[in-house]
C-alpha cells in the first residue's frame, strides 16, 4: 500500500499511548470515506473538505498546510503527519521543533494565512515576524465562527464590524503575534472551541460546545452577533437568550420595563439602535447584577458596554476600587432624581449611557469613571428606533476537556482490575475497542468468574431483577435476591411536582403472573394523606407502573406486610399506567394533596 514505507521517520510527540491509539483509529476511520484513500491509507483534499464540511476555507487550507509540512512525494497525508498536527489540537502545544506554537488558535491562524504558500516549513520558522492582511484575518474569523455555529453560510456584517475595529488604526497589515495576543486577551474561549471542533470532526467525539441560541425573533440580533458576544463577554455557560422587552412588542412602557428588570434573576443584555439618515448605530450593555429600582448605582465588574455597528468594540469596567457598584442605575419612583436607565458614570450621575424614561431618547459619552474609554456612537444624543432587552439563561457547566480520549476508552472497559493490554499501532484498534483483543478477553473472563452474576446479565444464583428508582424515575435494573421492594416516598418532596423515591427496604416475594414480570413498589404517605397506602406494581418488561387495587396481605398503614406471598393469596388486578407522572396524578386525586 502507498502508506507502507520501510524507512519512515519516527515522530516524537508528548502524546501518551492511549491518545496515539485513538488518533490512529480516527485516521483509519477517515480513510474509509473514499476508495482511493482507503486503498493507499492516505488522506486527500476531498477527505479534509468532507471532514471540515462547515468551512471550505479551513478544509482546503488544512490539506495544503499538511502537504507542505510532510514535504515528500506523496499527494496524500500520512498518519505520521496527522499525529504531528493532532498533538497541538489535543495537548494545546507541541514539542516538535517545527510546530512549536503558542496555542491552538495560533495554529488555525497559521494554517489559514499560509494557504497558497509552497514553503510551509520556512514560513513557520519565521512565525514571529509574519504579518497578516485584512482579507486573511477575515478568513480566519470566518473559520472560527464556522466552528462555533457549525454552518457554512454566515452573515458577513458582524465579521466585518469586528475586523474593522482591529484594523481601524493600522495602516497596512497586522503582526500575527499581535493578533494572537488580542485573541488570547479578549477572546480566550476560542482555544476551547478549536479543541472541541477538532475532537468532533476528526476524532469523532460529540461536541460539548453549544453556542447560545435565540429563542425569539430579533430586529437586531442573529447567531453571528451572539457568537462574537459569547467570545467577548458572555458567561461560558450561557445557553439561550429570551426576549424580555422590545419596543416593537411592548411599545414604550417604562413602568413595564422597570417591573420586568426587577423580577429578572438572570444576566441581561440591552440593545439600542439609533438611526440618522442612512446611517445606523447599534450599541448596548451587558449586566450580571440584580436590578433594583432605588435610584442608586449598582452592578458588578463583569458588566460591560459595547458598540456593534459600525464597529464591534467592547468596553469593560476599569480595574480600580471606585467601579465596584457604578455600572447600572434604575429609577422609576423618585421624581426628584433623574428617571430612566443609566450605565456607568459616577455616584448615579454623569452616566456614560442614559436612556430616558420615555424610552425614546438616549445620550452617550465617550468616557466616564466606570468603563474603558471609547466611542459607542458618534452622536451625543439620538432617537431610539429599536430597544430590545434580552435575558440570558445559563446551564450548569459541562464536562471540560479533561481528556475525552481516556474517557472514551474507559467507557468500554473498567480498568481498575487489570492493566491496559499492549496494542501496537499496526493492530486493528476497532477490535481492541470492541473487546476482541486476546489479552483483553482474558482479563474480562477473570472478571466474569469473580462476579456473582454472569457477563450476559443472567443470574447464576437465582437472583431476580430489582428496579432502582432515582430522581424522577428508575435509572437501572440491578440484581437482588428479593423480587420486590418497599420504597418510601421522601416526605421532603411531597410539595414538589416530581416524585423522588429513595431509601429502599426489602420485603418477601409476592406472587407473580407467569407471563409478566412485576415488582411491587410501595409509596408511603405523608401526614397530609389519608392512612391508606398507595400500592404500585412495576412491570419490568413493559417499563410501566400499575396499581394493585386490593390485596388481603396489606394491612393499610405502610408498616408491615402480613402475608407470606404464597400462591394462595388473592390475585391482584393490575392496571398499567404510562409513566410516573400518572402515578403523581393518582396520588393527588386520592389524597386531595396540592402540589
Amino acid at each position: 500500500m502507498g502508506n507502507c514505507v520501510t524507512n519512515r521517520t519516527k515522530i516524537q510527540t508528548n502524546l501518551e499511548k492511549p491518545q496515539k491509539l485513538y488518533i490512529h483509529q480516527a485516521f483509519m476511520r477517515q480513510t474509509l470515506t473514499n476508495p482511493e484513500s482507503r486503498k493507499q491509507l492516505l488522506l486527500f483534499e476531498d477527505n479534509f473538505i468532507e471532514m471540515f464540511d462547515e468551512s471550505l476555507i479551513f478544509g482546503q487550507s488544512m490539506y495544503w498546510f499538511l502537504l507542505g509540512l510532510q514535504n515528500n512525494e506523496q499527494k496524500g497525508i500520512e498518519y505520521e503527519t496527522m499525529l504531528q498536527i493532532s498533538e497541538v489540537f489535543v495537548l494545546g502545544k507541541s514539542e516538535n521543533e517545527i510546530l512549536r506554537l503558542p496555542n491552538r488558535v495560533s495554529l488555525i491562524v497559521l494554517i489559514v494565512s499560509l494557504f497558497g504558500n509552497l514553503n510551509i516549513k520556512d514560513a513557520i520558522k519565521q512565525f514571529a515576524s509574519l504579518e497578516i492582511t485584512y482579507l486573511q484575518t477575515t478568513k480566519c474569523m470566518q473559520v472560527f465562527i464556522n466552528m462555533m455555529l457549525r454552518k457554512q453560510n454566515l452573515n458577513e456584517q458582524p465579521i466585518k464590524a469586528f475586523i474593522d475595529s482591529i484594523f481601524q488604526k493600522v495602516n497596512g497589515n497586522v503582526s500575527i503575534l499581535q493578533l494572537i495576543k488580542f485573541f488570547d486577551n479578549y477572546m480566550s474561549q476560542l482555544e476551547e472551541i478549536v479543541e472541541d471542533y477538532y475532537y468532533n470532526k476528526f476524532l469523532g467525539e460529540q461536541k460539548l460546545f453549544r453556542n447560545p441560541q435565540l429563542q425569539h425573533p430579533s430586529h437586531i440580533l442573529n447567531q453571528e452577533w451572539i457568537a462574537f458576544m459569547y467570545l467577548s463577554f458572555l458567561n461560558k455557560d450561557s445557553n439561550k437568550l429570551e426576549l424580555l422587552y422590545s419596543t416593537n412588542v411592548h411599545e414604550r412602557n417604562f413602568e413595564l420595563l422597570s417591573h420586568l428588570l426587577i423580577e429578572c434573576q438572570t444576566s441581561v443584555l440591552f440593545l439600542i439602535q439609533c438611526e440618522e439618515g442612512n446611517r445606523k448605530y447599534i450599541f448596548g450593555a451587558y449586566t450580571n447584577f440584580e436590578w433594583k429600582d432605588d435610584a442608586q448605582p449598582n452592578g458588578s465588574k463583569e458588566d460591560c458596554i459595547f458598540q456593534m455597528l459600525p464597529q464591534f468594540k467592547v468596553y469593560k469596567t476599569k480595574n480600580d476600587k471606585f467601579t465596584r457598584s457604578q455600572c447600572t442605575y434604575l429609577n422609576s419612583k423618585h421624581s426628584e432624581l433623574k428617571q430612566g436607565i443609566g450605565f456607568g458614570g459616577e455616584l448615579a450621575k454623569e452616566f456614560r449611557v442614559f436612556l430616558n424614561q420615555d424610552l425614546l431618547n438616549v445620550s452617550c459619552k465617550n468616557h466616564d469613571k466606570t468603563y474603558e474609554p471609547g466611542e459607542l456612537m458618534p452622536l451625543k444624543q439620538a432617537k431610539v428606533s429599536i430597544l430590545e432587552v434580552w435575558t440570558i439563561q445559563q446551564i450548569q457547566g459541562t464536562t471540560q476537556f479533561k481528556d475525552l480520549i481516556y474517557q472514551k476508552i474507559d467507557e468500554q472497559i473498567e480498568f481498575e482490575e487489570f492493566e491496559n493490554p499492549l496494542v501496537h499501532l499496526d493492530e486493528d484498534i476497532s477490535s481492541y475497542r470492541s473487546g476482541d483483543h486476546p489479552s483483553l478477553n482474558d482479563s474480562i473472563h477473570q472478571l466474569k468468574e469473580k462476579d456473582s452474576c454472569d457477563w450476559e446479565g443472567e443470574s447464576q444464583s437465582g437472583f431476580e431483577e430489582e428496579i432502582i428508582i432515582r430522581g424522577d424515575g428508575f435509572e437501572e435494573v440491578k440484581k437482588n435476591e428479593q423480587g420486590f421492594e418497599v420504597i418510601p416516598l421522601n416526605e421532603a418532596s411531597i410539595n414538589k411536582k416530581s416524585t423522588k423515591v429513595q431509601n429502599l427496604e426489602k420485603l418477601p416475594q409476592p406472587p407473580q403472573h407467569e407471563d409478566n414480570q412485576f415488582e411491587e413498589v410501595l409509596i408511603k404517605t405523608s401526614e397530609s394523606m389519608d392512612s391508606s397506602a398507595l400500592q404500585m406494581v412495576y412491570n419490568v418488561v413493559s417499563g410501566t407502573f400499575g396499581q394493585a387495587e386490593s390485596d388481603d396481605n396489606w394491612n393499610g398503614d405502610n408498616s408491615d406486610w402480613k402475608g407470606n406471598g404464597s400462591a394462595t393469596g388473592k390475585p391482584n388486578r393490575v392496571q398499567l399506567s404510562k409513566d410516573l407522572a400518572t402515578i403523581t396524578e393518582d396520588l393527588k386525586e386520592s389524597t386531595n394533596t396540592q402540589y
